[in-house]
């Protein structure tokens, strides 16, 4: 309960699609959902069917994007100290489903400052579940780059009626301050959880001494209620709120004085025969975000009178309905879904800087609304003792609209967004409404006890996003416009695994590929940026493996590589060739390690997102410990960056900046120790 592992974990990770599986369990997970887990020396082994390693602590992580960038094949873009925007295997933004507790939400900021993983807290989250690529139709439309699952799980009383974790860290660098308390009380019937962190960070030094601006303030808290209401329903509702303030964003022309997140959902499981169906889940919720950028509240960004604002909004509500069957050698889940997302976005100039807004200059979500509706049904069948095939398929209908395109904006009322549409691509405003079919096969084949080959085949569609769609930004003599017109992207996927499980070691290798049609592409003209439809490529490998070399010790390497080509040439936000070389040494009451990571050179980049240059590789060396000094109480340390170098991730903020067109590489920080003291009861 209340802890995040990472089977493989964060700070020494092991990620192998082999650790997990039992290849004599009934039904494989074709999913192969790596389980992201806290690990600490009471930590436990899954059930089987999860993808994970051993490692003996986690690292400190700002948020939940930063955290998945312990994943082999993933990565995350850094804006600051808050906002990892999460990538796999070369995608990101609306091409990754990110759900918690069975919900979507969407930031609102234009120029993603902060991506879902922003108000998702992963000290109240359980589980974190990983599945690269597009591998299941039942986690809803889109996510041809993967599936991210936080789910809170429903908690154990069988040791009393209460229990719970406090912890507190500490960061240097950042003087990053951090707690957090998780409390739930019931006993098999019902329970109330709650939860709440706080954080609290100034701005990092890189390794060349150089300040990054980084800092925020950020709190949480949330409430969990579930009861089984019947001896076959379990009814659980769930409530958060998450407050970021005055958070700094490096090479941004603007910072945010707020961004906050409100959300709640309601889960109704029934688990009872109802005709030929076994059981039947439904998931309703909502999330409302506001956000707000300017460049004089958090920090003054320029000395002229007038400054710049840019309030925002973004507010989702949806559902599913999931029927199951489950037989001896068949599990069929059915079902539909819907998703609504509704945004607004405005720029400002405010000539006292006073929070009075003098003059509206761009409407750059023109109360933009994109709906979803889909239904779909996925089949596990097992041929035979070795043998396990996935049939999945789903149909969605995708509408868009801008409600506020024809209100006119600008300096005097001269223009509005559907006349720069109309300018920039020819196109008018009206809604838009598209439709396709989505489908999976996947086949999973049992080689020899120790051995297990899994491949997936797969085709999926991934709608326009508002700004994509609808952005309207014409201010200060640069414009960014969305294209009404563009089709969804067109994914069509190969993704061939073989897993080895043997009693010392574990290992892992892993090709893909993904040809997509009508793949929307970023790009720049000299009046601005613009939006079109293009043909395009990702492909590449990936390699886990450890070893037991001992009673205490463990080995672990990783590597990964994506490249990523499109009509026009090289493909934005395409991590090079990285790798992770791991140690640990665990006894029963401590354990240290190191996890040295490597990122290879990268002169492939698209300078319309990218930073236009060839981004340097680099290695860094991370060492870490803990120490159970009692049964409930555990001290956790290490030390990131040990030589203090100067280096950045490929995948960086760039110049991808909206409000400003000056290109700027986020450093990491240089070094940087930790502690943190967990509390468990």
């Amino acid at each position: 309960m209340m802890t995040m592992i990472i089977r493989h974990s964060a700070s020494a990770l092991f990620l192998f699609s082999c650790a997990s599986l039992s290849f004599a369990q009934t039904h494989l997970n074709h999913d192969l959902p790596i389980e992201l887990v806290e690990v600490s020396a009471t930590a436990t082994h899954g059930d089987g069917e999860q993808l994970l390693s051993s490692a003996p602590v986690t690292r400190p992580v700002h948020d939940a994007g930063e955290l998945l960038r312990s994943v082999t094949g993933m990565t995350a873009l850094r804006r600051g100290g808050r906002g990892f925007d999460p990538i796999i295997r070369g995608q990101s933004q609306a091409n990754l489903n990110v759900i918690a507790n069975g919900a979507f939400n969407y930031g609102a900021c234009p120029g993603r400052m902060d991506p879902p993983s922003t108000y998702i807290s992963s000290d109240s989250f359980d589980s974190v579940r990983v599945i690269k690529g597009h591998r299941s139709v039942v986690y809803g439309a889109g996510g041809s780059g993967g599936t991210l699952l936080f789910e809170h799980q429903r908690p154990d009383f069988s040791d009393g009626p209460v229990r719970g974790e406090i912890t507190a860290g500490y960061t240097g660098n950042s003087d990053l301050r951090s707690s957090s308390a998780d409390i739930a009380t019931g006993n098999e019937q019902a329970y109330l959880r709650v939860f709440g962190s706080k954080k609290r960070s100034d701005n990092y030094r890189d390794g060349g001494g150089d300040t990054v601006a980084s800092a925020f303030q950020s709190d949480s808290f949330g409430i969990v209620a579930g009861a089984d209401i019947t001896a076959s329903d379990y009814l659980e509702i769930n409530h958060e709120r998450a407050f970021e303030d005055d958070v700094w964003y490096a090479g941004n022309g603007m910072d945010a004085p707020y961004a906050d997140s409100e959300s709640s959902n309601l889960r109704w499981h029934h688990h009872a025969p109802i005709g030929p169906i076994d059981s039947l889940e439904l998931t309703l919720y909502r999330s409302d975000v506001v956000h707000l950028m300017d460049n004089y509240t958090v920090r003054q960004r320029n000395t002229m009178a007038n400054g710049m604002a840019a309030p925002s909004s973004s507010d989702t509500w949806g559902g599913r309905l999931l029927a199951g069957i489950e037989r001896d050698s068949y599990q069929l889940q059915m079902g539909l879904d819907y998703r609504a997302n509704a945004r607004k976005a405005l720029l400002y100039m405010d000539a006292g800087k006073d929070g009075q807004y003098d003059m509206l200059l761009s409407r750059m979500w023109p109360d933009a609304e994109l709906r979803q509706r889909g239904v779909f049904a996925e089949l596990d069948y097992r041929l035979s003792n070795v043998d396990t095939l996935r049939i999945g398929t789903r149909y969605d209908q995708f509408n868009a609209a801008a409600r506020s395109a024809n209100v006119s904006t600008g300096m005097m009322g001269s223009t509005t967004p559907a006349a720069l549409y109309a300018n920039a691509y020819g196109v008018d405003a009206r809604p838009r409404e598209r439709e396709g079919i989505s489908a999976v096969l996947g086949w999973d084949r049992q080689l020899s006890e120790q051995l297990l080959l899994s491949s997936n085949l797969s085709r999926s569609l991934r709608a326009p996003d508002s700004s994509e769609l609808w952005m309207a930004r014409s201010a200060m003599g640069s414009t960014w416009i969305g294209n009404p017109a563009l089709d969804p992207e067109l994914h069509q996927q190969l993704d061939i695994s073989l897993i080895g499980n043997h009693e010392q070691s574990q290992w892992s290798v892993t090709v893909f590929g993904d040809e997509v049609h009508n793949y929307i592409e970023r790009y720049e003209t000299a009046a601005g940026d613009r939006y079109r439809n293009i043909s395009a490529s990702l492909y590449g490998a990936e390699f886990d493996a450890s070893r037991t070399l001992g009673e205490s010790l463990r080995a672990g390497i990783s590597l990964s590589y994506t490249r990523g080509e499109g009509d026009n040439g090289d493909l934005a936000q395409i991590a090079p060739l990285e790798a992770r070389v791991k140690i640990d040494y665990e006894r029963e009451r401590w354990a240290v390690g190191a996890e040295w990571l490597i990122a290879d050179r990268q002169s492939h980049f698209n300078s319309a997102v990218d930073v236009d240059s060839a981004t340097p590789g680099f290695a860094v060396l991370h060492v870490f410990g803990h120490w159970q000094l009692t049964d409930a109480l555990l001290l956790e340390a290490g030390i990131e960056n040990l030589f203090d170098r100067r280096y950045a991730y490929h995948v960086n903020a760039g110049n991808a900046d909206p409000f400003t067109p000056d290109a700027l590489r986020v450093n990491e920080p240089g070094r940087q120790s930790w502690i943190k003291l967990r509390y468990r009861f």
